[in-house]
């Protein structure tokens, strides 16, 4: 395989674009409103830096040469032997979108979705090439946070699986395997699971915003840098997860008994959090300190490329 078509010049599609284009891939891309290809080029070459500042090796000119915009969705379907599709996420457009896909692109040739909770039957229910759909979830953004989860329906066929995990691997991806479809995968259901208590513990009045984003970002955030909730605390106990699990079992068992309130995510609680959030940060300087999250994430990747964690 080395034609992928990708759906949506958005920030998401043009992660995606330059994904594959710095991994050899030839990219044809499509978006259904043209003027988002006015200032395309420049996001993608951006991207494309950021992603050389972690790996030197990266040819920017090369990889935007390998890259084909605006191109119509017949051509890209007649060319692409792998698509990613990156529509806003709402189920009836990607219902559309798929179905267009499906019948336009020939039968070798596997459609993935970008969605963030939406699982792949739901978006397919009605075609008859569900065999070769499949969700590739990324983080965001793509292109700096590698993680990709591949989850495929009850209908997909194990040669999609597997012809997905290909193209990832190849695109230097760390690949999840969701064996089972579930609402949010994996990714979405533990930040929500995080989201969920953080809100509660706000709106019930426990600490402000920012402290509560202390916990994470000046605590378990340092260590979820390079490790996951189990290796956690695997190291958290002498005798390993077993022993942790032994230790402290009960005493999460008692928290979960009282975290099944649903938490506050009403207009009033964001218009209190908005003001919060604004004092800390404001409006003007949002983009400023997406640009610094990025810089971070790319000192982040090569420290750990350096000591072996990727």
């Amino acid at each position: 395989m080395t034609n992928v078509g990708v759906i949506g010049g958005g920030l998401i599609g043009a992660s995606w674009a330059a994904i594959f284009s710095k991994s050899g891939f030839n990219v044809y891309v499509y978006d259904s409103h043209p003027t988002v290809f006015e200032t395309y080029i420049k996001r993608v070459k951006l991207f494309l830096e950021e992603l050389k500042s972690i790996d030197k090796d990266i040819n920017i000119e090369e990889s935007l040469d390998r890259i084909s915009t605006n191109v119509s969705i017949e051509e890209l379907c007649s060319k692409a032997d792998y698509i990613q599709e990156s529509a806003p996420e709402i189920l009836s457009v990607k219902q559309e979108l798929f179905a267009r896909l499906d019948n336009l692109s020939p039968e070798h040739v596997v459609i993935g979705s970008s969605s963030s909770a939406m699982p792949i039957s739901k978006i397919t229910q009605n075609l008859k090439g569900q065999h070769r759909c499949i969700i590739a979830h990324p983080a965001n953004p793509p292109h700096l946070i590698p993680c990709v989860e591949i989850c495929p329906g009850p209908n997909t066929s194990e040669k999609t699986i597997e012809k997905a995990k290909e193209i990832f691997n190849a695109s230097g991806s760390s690949i999840v395997n969701v064996e089972m479809e579930i609402d949010g995968f994996i990714l979405n259901r533990l930040q929500g699971a995080l989201l969920n208590e953080a809100m509660r513990l706000y709106s019930e009045g426990y600490a402000k915003s920012d402290e509560i984003d202390a916990t994470i970002r000046d605590g378990l955030g340092l260590r979820w840098a390079f490790m996951g909730p189990f290796e956690t605390i695997d190291l958290n106990a002498p005798g390993g997860i077993r022993d942790y699990m032994s230790r402290y079992g009960s005493v999460f068992t008692e928290m979960a008994k009282n975290q099944t309130k649903i938490p506050d995510w009403s207009d009033k609680m964001g218009e209190k959090l908005e003001v919060e959030r604004r004092k800390i940060l404001p409006q003007d300087q949002l983009e400023q300190r997406a640009k610094k999250r990025n810089l971070l994430l790319k000192s982040l990747r090569k420290v750990k490329i350096e000591y072996g964690e990727i």
